[in-house]
């Protein structure tokens, strides 16, 4: 119970079901998935490297946080249709969705009628996360986890961490807090038909300014993320590969530069933030955090 209590609140939100990542993807052939999921494997770097902080500073003796942040991921148009491979047979120019487009394409290559699988059809991506932090003296330290754990016939499991220092106590008299931060989540979807890891990494500069009880925030990230697929392709048509071949295959995301800003307002112990992240793709990003 407490695993599956722990799973649901990592779900909270998240309008994609393990079951729909893994039915989609093993219907494509190499070439192909790669194009197909890569706004996949972004959305996962925006997911994963996102609600890392509201604020620079940290406690310099100890510092307790829980929060539970959830956030709108908006995918772009140019991530919702790709160019389908023009097989021998083929002279169109068709395009056909991504994970995240509408409706897939039927082709007549050589061999016959080559299918495509639809997407999601969804723009914006709802997802949240629970995450708990310690500080101590000016460094803070946390905690994205729950073990694996199998619901039907899919397991999951989640590491992620992060590590901030707060440099600005370095510096007297500085009228705001500075402080750098790295991020590392690490999430393992296991399918009856696909194996998918996904590696997420970012390292940020962010500064925050108190105003009485309202903490305005902003801060600049670099990211990467990628995506490592091992599946058994049961798609239709495709020349050079039949039902039941195994595939392995490694997909970096879209992931770089994220700007991010955003304010936070104190009540006691609550703490209620919201920012925008500015990337491959946006984030609208809030967060219910109890800071003790």
């Amino acid at each position: 119970m407490n695993k599956l209590l722990m799973f649901v609140l990592f779900l909270v939100f998240t309008g994609i079901s393990s079951a729909q990542i893994g039915d989609k993807l093993t219907q494509l052939p190499p070439s192909e998935v790669q194009k197909y999921a890569t706004p996949l494997a972004t959305w996962s770097g925006t997911y994963f490297n996102s609600g890392g902080y509201y604020t620079a500073k940290v406690s310099k003796t100890f510092g307790f946080k829980l929060s539970l942040v959830g956030m709108m991921i908006f995918i772009p148009d140019d991530q919702m249709t790709f160019d389908v491979h023009p097989y021998d047979g083929y002279t169109g120019s068709e395009k056909s969705a991504t994970f995240f487009g509408d409706k897939g394409s039927s082709i007549m290559g050589n061999g016959g009628f080559i299918i495509y699988p639809p997407g999601l059809n969804m723009s914006t991506v709802y997802a949240g996360i629970p995450q708990i932090a310690l500080s101590f003296f000016g460094v803070e330290g946390m905690l994205r986890y729950f073990p694996k754990l199998k619901i039907n016939d899919v397991e999951v499991d989640l590491l992620g961490w992060g590590l901030k220092y707060n440099f600005s106590q370095l510096i007297p008299g500085l009228p705001l807090d500075i402080a750098v931060q790295i991020l590392s989540n690490n999430f393992e979807l296991n399918h009856p038909n696909a194996d998918i890891k996904t590696s997420n990494f970012a390292v940020n500069v962010h500064a925050s300014k108190e105003f009485g009880n309202l903490i305005v925030y902003g801060g600049l990230q670099y990211e990467t993320t990628t995506m490592d697929m091992d599946y058994t392709f049961d798609g239709l048509g495709f020349p050079g590969i039949t039902p039941d071949d195994r595939v392995s295959i490694s997909m970096d995301g879209d992931n770089n530069m994220r700007l991010t800003f955003g304010a936070a307002v104190k009540i006691a112990v609550l703490v209620l933030n919201v920012d925008y992240n500015i990337g491959s793709q946006n984030a609208l990003v809030g967060g219910i955090n109890f800071e003790f």
